[in-house]
C-alpha cells in the first residue's frame, strides 16, 4: 500500500476524484460569493437602521431588526456549508460501494463520506453522509447479498464491489478493492498514526459491531461494557452524531449531555463532534453537581482526594470498608426505605390559621397521606397543601392569596417537620445504618468541617427525595452519555435516574475501576434502569499493539478479551538499582524521543503525589521539557507529561513509561487495576520501571 494508489483501480478514482472536487470548488465559490453579498446586505441594514434610528417608529425598528437577525442566521448556514465543503474538498470519502437493487440489472455506484453532496440541479447524491441508511451497508456486509432500513422498508439487493479509500488534503493516498467489512490493512495502517492531543472521528474504520451500537435507536438506556482501547467513547459520540443526523426535527446538540469524568478528558474529546459536522454538546461533572446541590448545606471533599486515600490506603483500612458498602446497593435501598420512613415520622401536623380561618391538622395529615400527593416528595406536598388551603380562602372569601403570603404559608407548613436540616436526617440514617453493617464508620465532618466524598451523594439523593430536585436546569436534555461508568456508585446513579427521565448511553470499563470491591458493577444497573436497559459487550481492544494488548489482559486474566493484531514492540520492562538511577533513565528517555515522530509521552505514577515527587526529582532542563497535569493543570498537552493514574482514563499515548512498578508499589488487586489502567493507554511503546523486586503482577503479564 505504502502511500500508492493501487494501479489497478488507481486511473478511474482518480479521474472521479477530479470531478467531486470540481464539484466542490464550484460549490465554494457560489456559497462564498453570496456569503459576500449577504455580509454587503446586513451592513447595508445596519448602517439604514443607524443613520434613521430617530424617524422610524418602534414597530419599524423591531422588523428592521428582526430582518438583521435573520440575515445573520441565513449568513451563519452558507457559513456552516462553507465550512463542511472545505473538510470534504481535502476528504470528500473514505468508501465505496456499487449496489445492484433486488430487481435491476445495473449497479449503483455509492460513495460514502464524512458529509453528503449533491451536484446542483440533480437530486442524487454524489456522496452519502455516512449516518445515511444507506450507508449502514458499507460497514455492516461483505460483498454479496446485503439490505438497508429505509424509512418506507427494507431494502434488499447485493454489493458486487467495495473499495476502501484514503484521501487526505486532497490527494489520494490509497484505493483499495476489498471484499471485506473493513481491511484489517487499512485498519492497522489507521491505528498505527501517531496520538493526538484530541481524540479524531474513526468513521473510515467503524467495525460491524461498533457500527450497531452507533445505529442503535430502540433502546431508551443503552449499557456497553468495553475493554480498554476498544472504542468506546468514540463510538458514543459518532452514536450522537447519527441520532442528531436522523433525528433533525426532535434532537439538537443543546439537548445531548456528557457526564465527564474530569476536564482534561473533557478536552481531550473536544473536536470529535465539529469533525463530524455537529456542534459540541454540554459537559458536566458529577463534581460540578455536587457544587449545586451542596450549596448552603456543607463543604466537602472532592473525589481526587478520595481517590489519593484509596489508592493508598491498606486493605483491612476501616475507612475503605465504608466507603465500599456506601457505594452499593445495599445501602442505597437502605437510604430510600429511611426516606421512606421519614414519611410518617418526620411531621407532627397541628391546626394551621390563615387569616383568623383555621385548618385542621388532622385535614393537612389527611391530605399529605392521600394518594393525590404520595408520588411527591415530602417537602414538595406541603407546598401543594399550602396552595390548597390560600386557593381555598380566595373561593371563599373573594380575596387574592399574594406569591409572598403563600411561600409564607408554605414556610409554615415545613415548619411543622421535626427538623428540615438534611446534615441532621442523614447522620441519623448513618446511626440506624451502622446497627445492621458494622463497616459503615459513624458520620462526621473531618478536621476542616468536609463532609467526605462517599456521602456526599447519599446526602445529595436524600435531599431530592425529601425535597424534590430543581430538574429545570436539566429539563430540556433529551439524551445523556455517562461515561467511565465503572467509577460511579449505586447513589449516584439512582441521582442520575432521578434528574434525567430520558434515552441514555452508558459507557465503560469494569476492569478499569480503582477499587475491584467497588460494588457498582454492570450487573446492578438493572435494578436501577429495569428492563428499559440493553447491555452491549465490546470485548476487541484496538488502541494498542497487540503485544501491549495482551500483556494487560494476561495481567488481569481477561480471558474474554480480543486484541487487535497490529504487532508492534515487546513491553519493555527494565529493572534499576534505585529511584535516583530510574530518574536518570527517565531523563535519558525524554532526550532520545523525536516529537515529531512521537506526538505524545507520559509518564504514569501511581498516585498524584508520586507524579509530584518524580516530577520534583527531574533536573531543571527536564522539567522544562515536561507538564505536569494534575488537578489544578488540568490540560492535555502534546510533548511529555507527567501524570497520575486516574486522571489518563479514557486518554491515549504513544509512549507510556510507568515507573516505580515495585513489589511494595504493586500488590493489592487495586493496585492490579491501576497497573492495568495505566499500560492501557500505550498506543506503540509501552515502558515498565521497576528497581528492587519488581511486582508479581509483571510476571503474570509475561506468562
Amino acid at each position: 500500500m505504502d502511500n500508492k494508489v493501487d494501479n489497478s483501480i488507481k486511473k478511474e478514482e482518480l479521474e472521479h476524484l477530479d470531478y467531486i472536487q470540481g464539484v466542490i470548488s464550484k460549490q465554494l465559490d457560489e456559497v462564498e460569493n453570496s456569503m459576500e453579498k449577504a455580509k454587503e446586505g446586513i451592513l447595508e441594514q445596519k448602517r439604514y437602521l443607524w443613520e434613521n434610528i430617530y424617524e422610524l417608529d418602534p414597530e419599524e425598528i423591531a422588523s428592521n431588526r428582526l430582518s438583521i437577525s435573520e440575515e445573520h442566521d441565513s449568513y451563519e448556514m452558507r457559513d456552516n456549508k462553507r465550512r463542511l465543503l472545505m473538510k470534504q474538498n481535502e476528504n470528500p470519502y473514505f468508501g465505496r460501494i456499487d449496489f445492484v437493487y433486488d430487481g435491476e440489472d445495473e449497479a449503483e455506484i455509492l460513495y460514502i463520506g464524512l458529509g453528503g453532496l449533491q451536484e446542483k440541479g440533480n437530486i442524487s447524491n454524489l456522496i452519502y453522509d455516512w449516518r445515511a441508511p444507506i450507508s449502514s451497508m458499507y460497514y455492516d456486509f461483505d460483498t454479496g447479498k446485503a439490505f438497508y432500513e429505509a424509512p418506507m422498508g427494507t431494502i434488499d439487493g447485493e454489493i458486487t464491489q467495495k473499495r476502501q479509500l484514503k484521501i487526505r488534503k486532497g490527494v489520494m493516498e490509497y484505493a483499495i478493492q476489498s471484499n471485506f467489512n473493513i481491511d484489517d490493512e487499512i485498519l492497522q495502517k489507521e491505528l498505527s498514526g501517531n496520538g493526538s492531543t484530541k481524540m479524531r472521528n474513526i468513521v473510515a474504520t467503524i467495525q460491524k459491531e461498533q457500527n450497531s451500537i452507533v445505529r442503535d435507536q430502540s433502546s431508551n438506556v443503552m449499557v456497553v461494557q468495553g475493554v480498554a482501547g476498544s472504542g468506546k467513547t468514540s463510538i458514543a459520540l459518532h452514536r450522537i452524531a447519527f441520532l442528531l443526523y436522523q433525528n433533525r426535527n426532535n434532537l439538537k446538540s443543546s439537548e445531548v449531555l456528557i457526564i465527564s469524568p474530569n476536564t482534561i478528558f473533557s478536552d481531550y474529546i473536544s473536536n470529535v463532534l465539529p469533525e463530524l459536522g455537529e456542534q459540541n454538546i454540554t459537559e458536566v461533572s458529577f463534581d460540578e453537581i455536587a457544587e449545586h446541590e451542596m450549596k448552603g448545606i456543607s463543604k466537602y471533599e472532592k473525589k481526587y482526594k478520595q481517590m489519593e486515600y484509596v489508592i493508598n490506603c491498606q486493605e483491612d483500612d476501616e475507612r475503605l470498608k465504608s466507603i465500599r458498602l456506601k457505594s452499593g446497593t445495599a445501602f442505597l435501598n437502605e437510604l430510600k426505605e429511611f426516606a421512606k420512613e421519614l414519611e410518617d415520622t418526620l411531621f407532627e401536623f397541628s391546626a394551621y390559621s390563615l387569616n383568623g380561618e383555621s385548618t385542621e391538622g388532622a385535614w393537612i395529615k389527611e391530605l399529605y397521606s392521600g394518594m393525590m400527593l404520595s408520588k411527591y416528595p415530602v417537602f414538595v406536598r406541603l407546598d401543594h397543601i399550602a396552595d390548597r388551603i390560600a386557593d381555598i380562602y380566595e373561593s371563599d372569601h373573594g380575596a387574592i392569596i399574594s406569591i409572598s403570603s403563600r411561600n409564607e404559608i408554605k414556610k409554615n407548613l415545613k415548619d411543622m417537620a421535626k427538623t428540615k436540616n438534611i446534615m441532621e436526617l442523614y447522620e441519623q440514617f448513618i446511626t440506624k445504618v451502622r446497627l445492621k453493617y458494622s463497616e459503615c464508620q459513624a458520620f462526621s465532618l473531618s478536621p476542616n468541617n468536609n463532609v467526605q466524598y462517599e456521602d456526599v451523594f447519599p446526602i445529595i439523593l436524600l435531599k431530592f427525595l425529601l425535597f424534590g430536585n430543581e430538574r429545570s436546569y436539566f429539563e430540556r436534555i433529551k439524551h445523556v452519555i455517562v461515561d467511565e461508568m465503572q467509577d460511579y456508585s449505586m447513589v449516584q446513579y439512582e441521582i442520575l435516574n432521578t434528574l434525567f427521565k430520558c434515552k441514555m448511553t452508558i459507557l465503560g470499563d469494569i476492569n478499569q475501576v480503582v477499587d475491584r470491591n467497588n460494588a457498582t458493577l454492570i450487573d446492578n444497573l438493572e435494578k436501577i434502569f429495569g428492563e428499559k436497559a440493553t447491555f452491549v459487550k465490546m470485548m476487541k481492544s484496538y488502541r494498542s499493539t497487540f503485544e501491549i494488548s495482551e500483556f494487560c489482559r494476561k495481567m488481569c486474566s481477561l480471558s474474554d478479551a480480543e486484541s487487535f493484531e497490529r504487532h508492534g514492540e515487546m513491553p519493555s520492562i527494565e529493572q534499576y538499582d534505585n529511584y535516583n538511577s530510574m530518574i536518570d533513565s527517565i531523563q535519558k528517555k525524554i532526550d532520545s524521543v523525536d516529537l515529531s515522530v512521537t506526538t505524545t509521552m507520559v509518564v504514569i505514577c501511581k498516585t498524584a503525589s508520586a507524579a509530584d515527587e518524580l516530577y520534583a526529582a527531574l533536573d531543571d532542563d527536564h522539567k522544562e521539557k515536561c507538564y505536569l497535569m494534575n488537578n489544578e493543570n488540568s490540560n492535555f498537552h502534546e510533548g511529555i507529561i507527567v501524570t497520575n493514574s486516574y486522571l489518563v482514563k479514557g486518554l491515549e499515548f504513544d509512549y507510556v513509561i510507568v515507573p516505580s512498578v515495585t513489589v511494595e508499589e504493586y500488590n493489592s488487586e487495586r493496585d492490579r487495576q491501576i497497573l492495568y489502567i495505566a499500560g492501557t493507554r500505550a498506543l506503540h511503546k509501552l515502558d515498565i520501571m521497576y528497581y528492587g523486586n519488581r511486582s508479581l503482577f509483571i510476571d503474570d503479564a509475561l506468562r
